[in-house]
């Protein structure tokens, strides 16, 4: 489990530095993973504020997305795991595999249109817009036993301490 949190930190502080000297290159602008969907004239809007140093910037964070899913996903399936053994069917643990999967889906066709910029294949965008919105969904469905098991793990702390 460290080793996972230490891997986790290392890629999630690599991306995250990233995407600082993406903003000060692009002039404020992030990356399409963090959007909730997206439009043709918006995907064009964020690549074209790239520039070419923003392009290289967008492609090392691309390669550190490739790491990031699995990552986070077993991160967070090991804390499920942990809250809820012997207090849940075990399946529960994998749930928030389902973020991860949809993070990928989403992921293979951004790389695909960033590979195509500028260019943009107006198909690839809308089916990747609406991989965000499901990865978003299957994120939360994903997370929220991880998020319910701490609840649940906190009222029994502060109960066992009121005793």
């Amino acid at each position: 489990m460290i080793v996972l949190l230490i891997a986790y930190a290392i890629v999630f502080g690599m991306i995250l530095w990233s995407l600082n000297q993406l903003s000060e290159v692009s002039g404020g602008y992030g990356i399409l993973d963090f959007e909730p969907g997206y439009s043709f004239d918006r995907v064009n809007e964020v690549l074209g504020s790239y520039g070419p140093e923003g392009m290289a910037l967008y492609g090392r964070i691309q390669v550190l997305d490739i790491f990031n899913p699995a990552l986070y996903s077993l991160v967070a399936a090991t804390f499920t795991y942990l809250l809820w053994r012997d207090r849940g069917p075990d399946w529960l643990c994998l749930m928030p595999l389902l973020g991860g999967l949809g993070d990928y889906a989403e992921n293979v066709t951004l790389f695909m249109i960033a590979r195509a910029y500028p260019e943009l294949p107006v198909g690839l965008v809308q089916v990747s817009s609406m991989l965000s919105l499901i990865k978003n969904g299957l994120f939360v469905i994903g997370f929220a036993p991880l998020i319910i098991g701490v609840i649940l793990w906190a009222i029994r702390k502060v109960r066992g301490n009121a005793e």
